[in-house]
């Protein structure tokens, strides 16, 4: 018989692995930008010619990837944070610092994941499209970057978890910190 602490070591796992995979996608959306920006320069100056979706498209993936890889950047410290309190601050003062900053890092994610999850339903109920020549279903951007949103509320849920249970916080692991 599986004990809590192991379920929600499991689940904890499941979702650093579908950050990961999602944090992949973000990646190759980021260079979908690139692509799309160059063509769309080198249409231009070539053949006098332009792609009437590359500004927008390239609009709706910056959203998309910056949301998407929010919560592998959570999990891996990726953030960008003060740590000036930590070089005055006894370790456990740290920690119960660490604490509710995470609690309160949760109430805003959830607070955001769930306002943009709002927004995204409002747009695929009134069949909202954007107002330009491709008239694009804005569920569809507005949609992924509401799972985004919702991945990171859920990271930042398991860092509070972790905090509480005295595991690191942080994967170190696959952590691309610059210091």
């Amino acid at each position: 018989q599986m004990c809590i602490r192991d379920r929600i070591r499991t689940l904890l796992k499941y979702l650093d692995s579908l950050s990961r995979i999602v944090a992949g996608a973000a990646a190759i959306v980021t260079v979908s930008i690139a692509v799309v920006i160059i063509s769309e320069i080198i249409a231009r100056f070539a053949f006098n010619y332009s792609f009437s979706f590359a500004w927008e498209y390239s609009a709706y993936a910056m959203g998309i990837a910056m949301f998407c890889g929010a919560a592998f950047t959570l999990r891996t410290g990726g953030h960008i944070r003060v740590s000036l309190l930590q070089s005055v601050l006894s370790h456990n003062a740290i920690h119960r610092v660490d604490i509710v900053c995470t609690i309160l890092g949760v109430c805003i994610s959830g607070i955001l994941a769930y306002s943009l999850a709002m927004l995204a339903w409002r747009s695929l109920i009134s069949g909202s499209t954007s107002p330009t020549i491709s008239a694009t279903p804005l569920i569809i951007p507005q949609g992924l970057i509401a799972l985004g949103a919702g991945l990171l509320a859920l990271q930042m849920l398991a860092r509070l978890i972790r905090l509480i249970i005295k595991e690191s916080p942080e994967d170190e692991s696959t952590s691309f910190q610059v210091e």
